[in-house]
């Protein structure tokens, strides 16, 4: 397989099963929504909030460390290397997430005051329990990723989002229907991740077992080094990777800790009120956002270990093909992605959550489709090529200014306001982190091919698209909800028809990049 098949077909694995997990993801959150209502889901994005930060310091960067560790021995055959470093890993992270549940545990009460509202603790600590499961599982993803066995690895995440948003839609039915609280259904609903992760977790380590015993029948030589030795290295790449990855569950924990508290101070709501205005903004427009978002994420876990490979190999022209196709990738997913969250962000509020509150919203934060792929897939690059810190620098500026912008904005503007302040910031920061890749990667680059030809595709698509949402539904189909999905139904698809028909004459893609893509390869001659 060739280095551009090789990293696409693993980014797309990824992809397609990330996709499929964020698609369940906004899913569920359309019957729990209309279930529990909005302060329920204010609570329940609390208690996420609070506990992707906790779990990203249990994990510390050690996944996506040990991929990049485990994919440099595997390159230079030192198997034996491979496996220590595994080992290492897990041992690390199962005793680091014991630590933090206990901390959890004891602080949620303290941690849902700070939030503004002490009914987040009841899901914060529902919710801890995963820190007992989830850190080991990432050290088994990290492993079979630093084997290049992507499909796996994604398939191992459809298996956690299936089970849980299995478990949390009946659960907040059951609860709603025995007329729990709403701090109650919120618990129950987070510890649904739990159960998603134990099963997660059993499917996953069949294959990790599996590998290390073919692992085994090709060591040439045991490994001489010390396990202190290891973990150090692990360390050293992983503490500035967590800096980078904590920058998005930071942005998220800071929405928490400020926006219902703003809300309550510019319009003098009271904490009910202004903490279910802040489970719209999250739910709804933030929710939609974590689509493209996954797509960048999945880009940014095979280049990282294939970059990495380059690099041990000391080949070049691999390490620069690698990085212009995840351009081209995150180019063609999250432009026109961007534009039809912008056009169909009305008919898209109605269809899931019956009513237009969030539209604006969504509206506003459709462009951090873009600016905030571009961010996380040049901090991949950026760390891969050894520029550790670089990239930490630059999205904490974006992080700083999105602050200092919530400060102003939210009190006058609301969630609207929250929206702005997180797209200017992710402006910022992806704007650095491009400039850093351009300067130090010295790859020649044609800006038309990777950004001109998507963004002439994704404009005429939403000219398309905003025609047909003129179209007068309603005269046949008189209820506004299903109109408007049929809507977005048909937008979607003709928008993808177009915009896909745009890049093809454009040759902004390939016929053989095509048939690499989940479920168009029988499409495509």
């Amino acid at each position: 397989m060739s280095a551009k098949k090789g990293l696409a077909a693993g980014a797309l694995s990824l992809a397609a099963a990330g996709l499929i997990s964020k698609i369940l993801g906004v899913v569920y959150i359309v019957p729990f929504q209309n279930m529990a209502k909005d302060y329920a889901m204010g609570l329940y994005q609390n208690a996420y909030a609070i506990y992707v930060v906790m779990l990203t310091l249990a994990t510390a960067g050690v996944p996506l460390a040990i991929s990049k560790l485990v994919s440099e021995k595997n390159a230079l055959r030192d198997y034996a290397g491979a496996d220590q470093i595994y080992r290492v890993g897990a041992r690390f992270l199962a005793l680091a997430g014991v630590l933090v549940f206990v901390v959890l545990m004891l602080l949620g009460g303290w941690i849902g005051i700070w939030m503004g509202n002490y009914h987040s603790s009841t899901a914060i600590r529902a919710l801890a329990f995963a820190l007992l499961v989830v850190p080991l599982l990432a050290a088994m993803r990290g492993y079979i990723q630093g084997h290049q066995a992507m499909a796996v690895s994604g398939n191992s995440q459809v298996v956690e989002q299936l089970v849980r948003v299995t478990v949390i839609l009946l659960g907040v039915f059951v609860a709603v229907r025995l007329g729990a609280e709403a701090r109650v259904t919120a618990a129950v609903a987070t510890f649904a991740s739990v159960l998603g992760a134990f099963a997660s977790l059993i499917f996953l380590g069949k294959h990790v077992v599996k590998q290390r015993r073919e692992n085994r029948k090709k060591y040439l030589r045991a490994s001489t080094e010390a396990n202190k030795v290891v973990l150090r290295r692990i360390l050293k790449v992983a503490i500035p990777i967590s800096l980078s990855s904590i920058v998005l569950p930071l942005s998220q924990m800071l929405d928490a800790f400020t926006i219902t508290n703003l809300l309550v101070f510019g319009f003098d709501w009271t904490k009910e009120l202004a903490t279910s205005e802040f489970g719209v903004y999250t739910a709804r427009a933030l929710r939609l956002i974590a689509l493209p978002l996954s797509l960048a994420v999945a880009v940014g876990l095979s280049l990282m270990p294939a970059i990495s490979e380059a690099i041990a190999q000391k080949n070049l022209k691999l390490r620069n093909d690698r990085v212009i196709m995840a351009f081209r990738l995150t180019s063609f997913f999250s432009f026109p992605t961007a534009v039809g969250l912008y056009v169909l962000a009305g008919p898209i509020d109605i269809a899931l959550f019956t009513d237009l509150k969030g539209a604006d919203t969504i509206a506003a934060i459709s462009w951090m489709a873009i600016f905030s792929s571009y961010e996380l897939v040049c901090a991949y690059i950026l760390q891969a090529m050894g520029y550790m810190y670089m990239p930490i620098r630059n999205m904490f500026a974006g992080l700083g200014l999105k602050l200092i912008l919530l400060i102003f904005l939210v009190p006058k503007f609301g969630i609207l306001g929250a929206g702005l302040a997180a797209v200017v910031g992710y402006v910022l920061s992806s704007g650095l982190n491009f400039a850093a890749v351009k300067r130090l990667a010295e790859i020649p680059m044609s800006y038309y091919s990777l950004f001109g030809k998507p963004l002439l595709s994704s404009a005429v698509m939403g000219i398309v698209v905003w025609m047909l949402t003129r179209i007068p539904l309603d005269v046949i189909i008189p209820w506004p909800r299903i109109e408007s999905l049929v809507l977005v139904m048909l937008g979607g698809a003709v928008g993808a028809v177009v915009f896909g028909g745009l890049m093809i004459v454009q040759k902004g893609i390939t016929k053989e990049e095509l048939r690499r893509m989940p479920g168009v390869k029988r499409f495509v001659r």
